[in-house]
């Protein structure tokens, strides 16, 4: 758990973002930037286009340096003997279904496995993305949701997506809450507790067996994703304790 209010330096020295016979020196520029915003560094880049040109250079602002280290490659199966886990990012489904999982859910993977295991996430060419064989090849699959039957996002918002939800995920392993610029988030007793007195509360309310096991599910399921810090929780608590002493006092004139 954090003890302060600064951000941990992520451990991603396990994890690997590969682009795989992209064509735009800009698409690559965009990848390690938005790897340098989230604290990734290692690039690996198969079949690789002019990483001289401007354009690169350009979009890769104050990132130029993980281009420069990136491990370049000439064959797909170059890149997954150097990983453990290969994970590819595409829209084709088929008998491999199973093992589509969502972003948010390969950001929770990879945090489970990134200390003994290396990983890669795999994005393919601009025009056609990875190909089946390359897909039943790899460990698991994932796509980005949307609301179109045939989207078209561009490889470099799509690496964008990706590294958000491994960062996000590697925030919410240390309990600290995104979108919070450093605000520790409470400690599960401090949920635990509050969880306790909800449930104290809607009993003294008349719950009836039915609805109190079904909120108790529900309202844990919420605290579950919640990221709230100490003064959130002492604010909920505060709410739960003026509705008990109205409670009482209501009790009290029957």
């Amino acid at each position: 758990m954090m003890t302060d209010n600064t951000k941990r330096i992520p451990d991603f020295s396990n994890l690997t973002i590969v682009l795989h016979s992209v064509e735009s020196p800009g698409n690559v520029g965009s990848t390690a930037r938005a790897m340098r915003n989230m604290g990734l560094e290692n690039l690996l880049l198969i079949n690789p286009p002019d990483l001289q040109h401007d354009e690169a250079k350009k979009l890769a602002y104050a990132s130029y340096d993980i281009i420069e280290r990136a491990e370049k490659v000439s064959s797909f199966q170059e890149a997954l003997a150097k990983v453990d886990i290969a994970i590819a990012t595409t829209r084709r489904k088929g008998k491999w279904r199973e093992r589509f999982l969502p972003p948010e859910e390969i950001g929770r993977l990879i945090m489970e496995n990134k200390e003994k295991q290396k990983i890669a996430v795999i994005f393919g060419p601009e025009k056609t993305g990875l190909t089946n064989e390359e897909v039943l090849q790899c460990e698991y699959s994932t796509e980005i949701p949307t609301v179109v039957d045939y989207p078209s996002l561009n490889v470099s918002q799509a690496v964008v997506i990706y590294v958000y939800e491994i960062y996000r995920a590697y925030m919410r392993s240390c309990e600290l809450a995104p979108f919070s610029n450093g605000v520790v988030r409470a400690p599960k007793a401090e949920y635990q507790r509050l969880f306790e007195r909800a449930i104290r509360v809607m009993n003294s309310l008349g719950m009836t067996e039915g609805f109190s096991d079904k909120f108790s599910k529900s309202f844990n399921r919420l605290l579950g994703r919640a990221d709230w810090s100490i003064k959130d929780i002492a604010t909920f608590d505060a709410l739960l304790k003026h509705t008990e002493n109205y409670i009482e006092r209501q009790s009290s004139r029957e």
